[in-house]
């Protein structure tokens, strides 16, 4: 692995590619603590480097000045017609002044914006917008299973490891806590062990410029996904009970769904066959502390260390199946969904043009005996893919007739 600094890096390949690559006007947003000051600080060039702080003053990177709002725009203005890159991180804590000031700026050099507001990024892009279209959106979300996995590759050799490693590595969170001789389940509880009251805040500023009603419908619908409760009508329900909406209705959520995958928290699923969708978390941190606070109240005492890595064990095999699902569909070019019916369920069902291509089942225990394996594989054939895949955490130890026995290193 890496180290920069003496800290542990994972290499995001295909984000620093695709950063590098846009020469427009940027706009880089997502929540708190996924990387996204570090790949514009470490891997894009630029001339200067404004970091805003939660008081509107502003701290230049280059030399460590603190200088005010009016400086800031007197640089910006002199700077951009010039030709130069201008980077302003958190730029929303300007407030939508500064939109009207990008607007009479011009078009000049180029300006990278880093935001993790869900609030003033939406502004920045909406159709009443006086800087509508002058920047390209880029979602910065966890890292790639397959840049964690190169990562460590070279120095965990049991492949079971190295899978968990890497899901939970794709938290940038989790790789302060680093420890290539920890195992990962223990790594993970005592991520959130420590961090009881800032993983909450990990998505929590991106509602700060809303209202606290509103901020309490996304807690809880982070709260109600993590919980098994996928479908909007079930989260609605939730939310109805417990006073959230004055409604039970499925349509007064739909913007929050909306707005929760735009940013990188939630993302939707096709329910292959069917006119309907399932929300998931994209993060493991966050599904797994959500699912243990609700089912064990974390946030009210300090669990220990020991209780939290096994909570993380009784979710892990989900959190591995949705990784990989992801993987699979990325590396295959995809659409990722899946595929329930009342006698059985699929773990992935990975489409080309609405019709399966590959079905997946992964199936995360080290002993996995005949009539399991023999019950997965027909699961796998009912759905008619061209491709039946089970994932194993090591495939030398699995056999299967009439579907092709995966591991991680058959995809990194």
């Amino acid at each position: 692995m890496m180290v920069i600094e003496g800290r542990p890096i994972v290499v995001r390949r295909k984000e620093i590619e695709s950063l590098r690559a846009i020469k427009k006007w940027l706009l880089v947003f997502g929540r708190r603590k996924t990387g996204k000051t570090f790949l514009v600080e470490n891997f894009l060039d630029y001339d200067e480097y404004f970091f805003v702080k939660r008081d509107r003053s502003i701290i230049s990177k280059r030399d460590g000045a603190v200088i005010d709002y009016r400086t800031l725009t007197t640089l910006l203005g002199r700077a951009l017609p010039e030709g130069k890159t201008v980077v302003v991180d958190e730029f929303h804590r300007l407030g939508e002044d500064f939109l009207d000031f990008i607007h009479s700026v011009g078009r000049g050099g180029r300006l990278i914006l880093i935001s993790s507001t869900l609030f003033l990024s939406g502004s920045l892009l909406a159709s009443r917008s006086p800087v509508l279209g002058l920047f390209a959106e880029f979602p910065v979300g966890l890292m790639d299973l397959d840049d964690t996995v190169r990562a460590l590759a070279k120095t965990i050799s049991d492949r079971k490891v190295l899978t968990e490693m890497g899901v939970l590595l794709r938290e940038p969170l989790a790789i302060d806590y680093y420890d290539p001789v920890e195992p990962p389940r223990r790594l993970m509880g005592r991520v959130i062990a420590h961090s009881i009251r800032t993983i909450p805040a990990l998505v929590g500023e991106i509602f700060s410029e809303e209202e606290r009603t509103l901020s309490a419908i996304y807690e809880g619908i982070l709260r109600a996904v993590a919980g098994g409760k996928t479908v909007s009508s079930e989260i609605s329900s939730h939310l109805f009970s417990l006073g959230l909406l004055k409604k039970d209705d499925p349509s007064l959520i739909q913007q929050y769904l909306t707005n929760l995958v735009k940013f990188g928290i939630l993302k939707k699923l096709r329910v292959y066959g069917k006119k309907k969708f399932i929300y998931k978390h994209t993060s493991p941190l966050l599904r797994i502390f959500y699912y243990a606070d609700e089912k064990y109240n974390l946030s009210e005492r300090m669990p220990t260390e020991r209780e939290m890595e096994r909570l993380v064990g009784e979710m892990m095999p989900r959190v591995v199946e949705d990784s990989v699902r992801e993987l699979l569909a990325k590396s295959f070019g995809l659409e990722e969904s899946v595929a329930e019916e009342k006698d059985f369920e699929v773990d992935g069902c990975l489409l080309r043009f609405k019709k399966p291509e590959i079905a997946l089942e992964v199936k995360w225990r080290e002993e996995l005996g005949g009539g399991e394996v023999g019950e997965a594989v027909e699961r796998l054939e009912r759905l008619g893919a061209k491709r039946k895949i089970l994932f194993v955490p090591d495939k030398r130890k699995v056999r299967a007739e009439g579907a092709e026995v995966r591991d991680i290193l058959d995809f990194v």
